[in-house]
């Protein structure tokens, strides 16, 4: 029998922002590398401000929503990275889920930013709907584009923010 000894090199890559995000798996390093170019990433995927892309936001999978686990981290990061720069295949440039991503980013510091759900409603039924961010000044932006990607399908009656009506449609005669 022998007995041998190795030395092991791994290659680690670490957020300079966040010390705690670090990982060997090379997939990420550009993950880490774009989020530490813009730390805002950083603190929209660990914070609650965000309803789109926060901790806790349906936009990602189960096991990473709620996590402060640094892969759930960059799992979120991940994916906030995948819409903006359009990885996912049906993404196109002028989309309204890589609109909000990019939106978010931007807007994440204002004065006043926060996050609802969006919800188009008919005379009977509720329809479309999205977690949107905004500010107060950028509200009436994020309506108009909510309004310009929900189902054109159905006669709008009103759109809400978490439940309270915040524009009306006038309904049409037939």
């Amino acid at each position: 029998m022998k007995t041998l000894t190795e030395t092991i090199m791994n290659v680690v890559y670490q957020s300079e922002i966040l010390p705690r995000i670090r990982t060997s798996n090379f997939s990420f390093a550009r993950i880490i590398a774009w989020a530490d170019a813009h730390p805002v990433v950083w603190r929209i995927v660990t914070g609650r401000k965000s309803k789109a892309f926060g901790i806790d936001s349906c936009e990602y999978i189960g096991w990473a929503q709620r996590s402060m686990e640094r892969d759930a981290i960059i799992e979120r990061a991940r994916h906030l990275y995948e819409i903006v720069f359009r990885k996912i295949p049906c993404y196109t440039p002028d989309s309204i889920f890589v609109w909000r991503a990019n939106f978010t980013i931007e807007h994440y510091q204002d004065k006043g930013f926060t996050g609802g759900f969006f919800q188009q409603h008919d005379a009977r039924y509720p329809r479309s709907c999205l977690t949107l961010d905004y500010t107060p000044e950028t509200l009436e932006e994020v309506l108009d584009r909510f309004c310009a990607w929900m189902d054109p399908s159905n006669e709008t009656d009103r759109v809400s923010i978490n439940g309270l009506t915040v524009r009306t449609f006038p309904r049409k005669e037939i």
